[in-house]
């Protein structure tokens, strides 16, 4: 009977501790239901949050975003839509203490970061042509930066005396240095009329004919309309982030060999550019309209978009004239460097140089690298004005395809040359100028973004574009109580 006894309780006590184990573990997993519970609606509502993304953005420029401010509400709009969903969605035993949103992710912070991020997701999801190595390819990897040793044997061979002695030229007008307020051409009036006037024995009267009336005339086709209207920046993502671009402008009057050097100089070396800003290029050309595609987006503010990512001028008249303008500079020195190493035409441009040196004060020497460089940015005139009609062309120039004739520049500047097909489109050019300024690049794409976007959503701003936000929420439950701090992001 005694052990009957014993049994029964010893039965009874491990009974017991396996009810209160039991309990235990109730509590530990219900416990740990509960935080998870919590977990995932305060996962959700920020899912909920992300949701909102602008649909306008997304569909044209592929970047998910939200408005922090629900489009001028607030932000206390958002956080309280963050709210009533957690609270809709909790557990009856569990009650918001409080909820908050401490910070928001922004598509400006660090440098664009975020939308750098974005953009390189779309281009390797979407498979785009990578634009950056078939430029590379087109330009055997060289660029338009003159050799040292091409400078240093002009200086040899001008080094007598006379360039000492030659005064930098009082005829560089302040319209000539001041690229702004040069070339004041009506870019709808006759563009394709060549230099009918002044004297044919001087080659530098075209290039100052064509200074004067302005590069657009001469280049553009008559059937690119071109707006003048100035789009108002004032709010613009890019206001007070960019550096400002140096601006590439030739001295078309050619009368100062210092400036000759210079001009042959200002331009630097793209080929890592282009290799750095890859998937920033493919994207700007996959999204943006450009003077010869602007079907990309037909609602665009501006026309010229991939242009006024180079320039950041607030027309699109002034982004073509000053992206034409740089065009111009990159083939002036690899037209230069070209026809130095060409001996039928330099003895043309030796010939030219010595009649005129004998009724000017400028020694025949300077004179003939003057007469060269008039005739380089000739042929680089034409260059641009074949890829403003949609022809390729061979970056690198050899016998077979310089295009104008240094005694009759007027008629050889204006004929139409057969595409080469391998060769660089005047997109190409543009993404090289891209790649050379991509920093400034970024936050005008959001500006385009912007200013497009504001169309059809008036309040919305750039500046409260988020991609992230992270949420503080304490919540009880029954006798316990969670705290989080959770992000999220897209």
């Amino acid at each position: 009977m005694n052990n009957k006894g014993q049994i029964t309780v010893f039965i009874s006590l491990i009974m017991c501790a396996m009810i209160m184990l039991g309990l235990f573990a109730f509590k530990i997993c219900r416990f740990y239901y509960d935080k998870a519970k919590a977990v995932q609606v305060v996962n959700s509502a920020i899912s909920d949050v992300k949701s909102e993304f602008n649909s306008y953005i997304y569909e044209h420029y592929h970047i998910l975003l939200f408005d922090k401010t629900d489009y001028g509400k607030g932000e206390a709009a958002v956080e309280e839509f963050l709210s009533d969903n957690i609270k809709n969605n909790l557990d009856d035993n569990q009650r918001p203490v409080y909820i908050a949103i401490t910070d928001f992710d922004l598509l400006l912070d660090n440098d664009c970061e975020a939308l750098k991020l974005q953009i390189n997701d779309y281009t390797a999801y979407a498979a785009i042509n990578y634009g950056a190595e078939a430029i590379l390819s087109k330009t055997g990897g060289k660029d338009a930066v003159v050799d040292e040793s091409v400078i240093d044997s002009m200086d040899a061979d001008t080094d007598n005396g006379s360039i000492k002695s030659q005064p930098e030229s009082s005829s560089l007008s302040k319209e000539n240095n001041n690229p702004d307020n040069n070339n004041q051409e009506n870019p709808q009036t006759n563009r394709n009329h060549a230099y009918k006037s002044g004297s044919d024995d001087d080659p530098r009267d075209f290039t100052k004919t064509i200074g004067k009336k302005g590069i657009l005339i001469f280049v553009v086709p008559d059937d690119l309309e071109i707006s003048e209207e100035t789009i108002n920046l004032s709010e613009c993502p890019s206001k007070g982030r960019v550096n400002l671009a140096s601006f590439f402008n030739i001295n078309y009057k050619f009368d100062s060999y210092s400036r000759l050097k210079k001009d042959l100089k200002q331009n630097s070396s793209w080929n890592n550019a282009l290799i750095d800003a890859g998937c920033g290029l493919a994207y700007a050309r996959d999204v943006f309209n450009c003077a010869l595609d602007q079907e990309v987006n037909e609602d665009s503010v501006f026309k010229f978009e991939i242009e006024y990512l180079i320039c950041g001028k607030a027309s699109d008249y002034m982004n073509l004239k000053q992206t034409v303008n740089k065009m111009t500079a990159i083939r002036f020195p690899v037209n230069f460097s070209y026809l130095l190493t060409d001996t039928p035409k330099m003895s043309n441009v030796k010939a030219i140089a010595f009649s005129l040196s004998l009724t000017t004060a400028i020694p025949e020497p300077v004179l003939k690298y003057l007469i060269a460089g008039c005739w380089s940015y000739a042929e680089a005139l034409s260059d641009v004005r074949q890829l403003m009609r949609g022809h390729k062309l061979e970056f690198e120039k050899n016998s077979s395809n310089w295009k104008t004739d240094i005694y009759n520049l007027a008629k050889s500047f204006v004929e139409e040359e057969e595409d080469e097909g391998e060769g660089l489109s005047y997109e190409d050019y543009l993404l090289i100028l891209l790649a050379m300024n991509m920093d400034s690049a970024y936050p005008r794409m959001l500006d385009i973004i912007q200013l497009n976007t504001r169309q059809f959503y008036p309040e919305f701003k750039m500046e409260n574009a988020a991609v992230g936000l992270t949420v503080d929420v304490s919540i009880e439950c029954d006798d316990s109580a969670f705290n989080f701090c959770i992000s999220g992001g897209y």
